[in-house]
């Protein structure tokens, strides 16, 4: 029913009320009221009239939107600044707690008390790398640390005393060169030549053994990999480096100290298994000459005797990886040899003379990506006191210092938990005990005692 009606029908209602009420009235007053009424009709319908016309008028209304004129984008600050382009920043801290647990259960005296020390660490990196075009990249990376201790970034706070500035080093300056045409041509999927101060390229296929992770190597390296097979389920590649490091260059121009390495890896891929077998040689000539006037705490012969002179060094690295539901395993075995000639004629010192020898195996379960992401790993590891060079190796693996790296055998076990994408919370324990208590007394500044080390880290990345 319309509008129109709806009017009528109250105007008869009420005009059928107003007679009731005024039917004794003489009938010039009910004909002067209606009169009224349809004048009060007219002027309502006139209003509902006028209403729904503009109603019908805004809705049967198109609006058109004027186009804005696009707004150029702003350039980008790689294209503002040509110079930035290609340029990439990477860093990171870490935040340790460290506990360690000195005792002594030789048969020999102790060099020392049975004693604990707690100490609260942090570590800084923060780098920079360029890729200029033409094969051609450029970085550096500054770190925290000591310039005496070449296996570790960490500052201990506290340490110098009275809230003394902590120090900056440079950790990694380097140049790489690696052809475009090389990096597809027939079986060969790169080449890379790197030169200065850089990451360990022999760290992948090696373990804390003989490489601790913060060691950055200097001088050259070469790098190639070769794709053998590549089927939709198989591949077979094979990695080769090799490296020329200047390990001491001012002890004379016949005696400088270098570091040779070698190694070649093969690598086969059947998923949902992958294989890696690896074997790394390397030769210290001069070795001894870096060492023999220095044995104290900051020495680079540290754990290892004088007798270990000009050490060459096998080493057997395996890997088996594969997935236990979605986690990823990681099963790995390390066996070294140190080839090397020892001096017979070092008088009390044939006691080390067997102890040229080390290995290890471990397990890895999950990996640390995304958040929520966790993971374990346990090593065993038995390191004779001249089957590596301790300056080189693991620093973690004992006490701080020269407490630790040879003369040594025991378990590393830690979990890790991904808290966030680019933070990560991790718990560390190594249990270590002297291997050969006689060398103790002959390796230099060699403690014969046994220790639990205990770390809590948090990281962030940035």
């Amino acid at each position: 029913m319309d509008m129109r009606k709806i009017l009528w029908l109250a105007a008869l209602f009420m005009g059928l009320q107003s007679s009731a009420a005024y039917a004794e009235t003489p009938g010039p007053d009910i004909t002067e009221m209606f009169r009224q009424l349809q004048g009060q009709m007219a002027q309502m319908q006139r209003t509902i009239e006028a209403q729904n016309l503009r109603i019908q008028q805004l809705e049967s209304r198109t609006v058109i939107e004027t186009p804005k004129p696009a707004v150029p984008l702003e350039p980008s600050v790689a294209e503002a600044v040509p110079w930035l382009k290609g340029l990439k920043q990477s860093g990171d801290l870490r935040l340790r707690y460290e506990n360690f647990n000195y005792y002594d259960k030789a048969p020999l005296p102790a060099t020392s008390d049975d004693r604990d020390r707690t100490r609260f660490r942090f570590r800084l990196r923060w780098g920079l790398e360029k890729d200029f075009g033409d094969d051609w990249t450029a970085g550096f990376r500054l770190a925290s640390g000591s310039a005496t201790d070449n296996a570790s970034t960490n500052v201990t706070l506290g340490n110098p005393g009275h809230f003394t500035f902590k120090a900056i080093l440079i950790d990694k300056a380097y140049a790489l060169y690696s052809p475009d045409g090389l990096k597809d041509y027939g079986p060969l999927k790169g080449v890379t030549v790197g030169a200065g101060k850089f990451d360990n390229p022999f760290l992948r296929y090696s373990t804390g053994i003989l490489w601790d992770t913060d060691v950055t190597p200097e001088g050259l390296y070469e790098k190639a990999t070769l794709q053998h097979v590549s089927t939709g389920s198989t591949k077979v590649t094979t990695h080769w480096t090799a490296g020329q490091f200047i390990s001491n260059e001012n002890v004379g121009a016949e005696t400088d100290a270098q570091v040779y390495g070698y190694q070649a890896a093969l690598n086969v891929s059947t998923k949902p298994v992958n294989l890696t077998t690896a074997v790394s040689y390397y030769d210290y000539p001069n070795w001894l000459q870096t060492v023999t006037s220095n044995t104290a705490g900051t020495s680079f012969l540290r754990t290892n005797t004088s007798a270990l002179d000009n050490p060459r060094i096998l080493d057997w690295y395996n890997e088996q990886g594969f997935t236990i539901g979605s986690r990823p395993v990681t099963l790995w075995q390390d066996l070294v040899f140190n080839v090397g000639s020892i001096d017979d004629t070092r008088a009390g010192l044939h006691e080390v003379h067997g102890d040229d020898s080390a290995w290890g195996a471990g397990v890895k379960l999950g990996r640390l990506k995304n958040k929520g992401d966790w993971e374990l790993h346990y090593g065993y590891y038995d390191i004779g006191a001249n089957s590596v060079v301790a300056a080189f190796n693991d620093a973690d693996f004992g006490g701080p210092g020269y407490m630790g790296h040879t003369n040594r055998f025991g378990h590393k076990f830690g979990l890790g938990y991904q808290l966030a994408t680019s933070t990560a919370l991790n718990f560390t324990m190594s249990l270590v005990d002297v291997q050969d208590p006689a060398s103790a007394t002959v390796a230099a500044n060699a403690a014969d005692e046994n220790v639990v080390r205990t770390q809590f880290d948090l990281l962030w990345k940035f």
